[in-house]
């Protein structure tokens, strides 16, 4: 047991600040928050917070495949569009990915994402020369560091039917060797969702095999949608259908659904997808970068998230991102909208972890902390946390996170090899340059 000394316990949304408590963690789950806890449990390592403590931030959706993409010295043509872009840069990079570099990649995207007080990260993996297997590679720099995560693989048609096949083949592999994990009476920080690309690249044969996967598996489809105008007017073209239509007749539109993205679904859609209860990920800063648009419609989901699409996991920073991109465009939500939408992730959390709970400081939940040394120079309170978040706070602050009752950060100290983490990026980002400027 650890019992966690002079905390002030902050809650993003509903935004709440305590004054000084402790919290008591028993193994992974908080067991008490209160005074004098450290009395209560003499026996418990003790942790000096002097602080505040939040729950653990959440990246609903990341490509951690892209982390060794920053600074990248690669020839890429000019793209006049998103699809050229993808065809001319990304594409190319995850066709240059193998064991080693996936290994780094995952590795170097865990220890940053821990860094900035993320706890979990859904992931979304493509690696089409590396598939059998890679799901597993990908994890090790999650377990490595201690990170909660939810993987899969990004099935897709572009590299023809056999890659489609094993692609769903993987995203079964993965499912099932957590299933086997829990079976055997582990409690794994790992889970699984159906991977897909993009609808514009997944023709109906391979949806139907997702389909049958995510029944089998009983996991939710984790999909791009809409990034850009040509996936929904291709779908309304090739299929005479609007995508999530599409995907709803079959049938992967559900309560454990992600759907990412989402700037070109109708209103229609929208009102469809909340009465599936699905989720929509939302990225402002990738859809800025790609000069994609942006989503009008995002106030009307009910299950909102954020993620990065790829740009690193510093979710605070992402949150600001929304928040002033939204106001540039017009829109009227506060700050505290898009804690709100960060505080989602949680929920997607739980639907992913039967039986967990996630998002709160309280008895029951899991003990996915984060710690901040921000000491601001006006008051922090109950009503302006979501100001603070806005103007103030920062992942700067950040100085320990806790994963599941285990400090994965502490006192701005990893508890595993950081400069080794970073060092091994470095190495195999050279090599996975050379294989992009390779594979034109």
């Amino acid at each position: 047991m650890i019992v966690i000394e002079n905390a002030r316990v902050l809650n993003l949304s509903p935004s709440s600040l305590s004054g000084p408590v402790d919290i008591a963690v028993d193994g992974s789950t908080i067991a008490a928050v209160g005074q004098g806890l450290a009395a209560k449990y003499p026996e418990a390592e003790r942790h000096r917070a002097d602080g505040i403590v939040s729950p653990g931030l959440v990246c609903s959706h990341n490509h951690f495949y892209s982390a060794l993409a920053r600074g990248l010295m690669v020839a890429v043509q000019p793209s006049k569009d998103f699809a050229q872009q993808l065809k001319h840069l990304w594409w190319r990079l995850d066709r240059a990915l193998d064991p080693d570099i996936v290994r780094a990649s995952g590795l170097v995207g865990a220890a940053e994402a821990a860094r900035w007080g993320v706890t979990s990260v859904v992931d979304h993996h493509a690696s089409p020369e590396f598939i059998d297997g890679s799901l597993d590679v990908l994890a090790e720099g999650f377990k490595t560091v201690g990170l909660r995560g939810v993987l899969c693989y990004e099935t897709t048609d572009r590299n023809g039917m056999d890659g489609a096949r094993a692609g769903v083949r993987e995203n079964l592999r993965w499912a099932k060797a957590v299933d086997d994990a829990r079976a055997a009476g582990q409690e794994p920080l790992m889970e699984a969702m159906i991977g897909a690309h993009a609808p514009f690249t997944v023709g109906d044969d391979t949806l139907s095999s997702l389909s049958d996967a995510v029944r089998a598996s009983g996991r939710g489809i984790h999909i791009h949608v809409a990034e850009d105008k040509y996936d929904a007017v291709h779908s309304r073209h090739e299929h005479g259908l609007d995508i999530a239509v599409r995907l709803d007749r079959a049938g992967v539109l559900g309560p454990a659904s992600l759907l990412v993205h989402g700037l070109y679904l109708t209103d229609s859609e929208v009102d469809l997808i909340n009465e599936r209860d699905a989720f929509l990920a939302h990225n402002a800063q990738s859809n800025m970068n790609n000069a994609v648009g942006y989503n009008a419609l995002l106030p009307k989901y009910r299950n909102a998230v954020l993620g990065t699409d790829g740009i690193g996991s510093d979710m605070l920073a992402a949150a600001n991102w929304a928040y002033f991109k939204h106001r540039d465009s017009g829109g009227q939500l506060w700050m505290d909208a898009f804690l709100g939408m960060l505080q989602n992730g949680n929920r997607l959390l739980e639907r992913c972890f039967p039986g967990k709970r996630f998002g709160r400081v309280e008895p029951g939940y899991q003990a996915d902390l984060a710690f901040w040394d921000y000491d601001p120079p006006t008051p922090l309170v109950d009503g302006n946390v979501a100001g603070h978040a806005a103007f103030g706070l920062s992942s700067g602050f950040v100085s320990g996170t806790m994963v599941g009752g285990k400090f994965v950060f502490k006192n701005r100290h990893a508890t595993f090899d950081y400069a080794a983490a970073m060092a091994a990026g470095r190495e195999q980002t050279v090599r996975l340059w050379k294989r992009m400027e390779e594979r034109v």
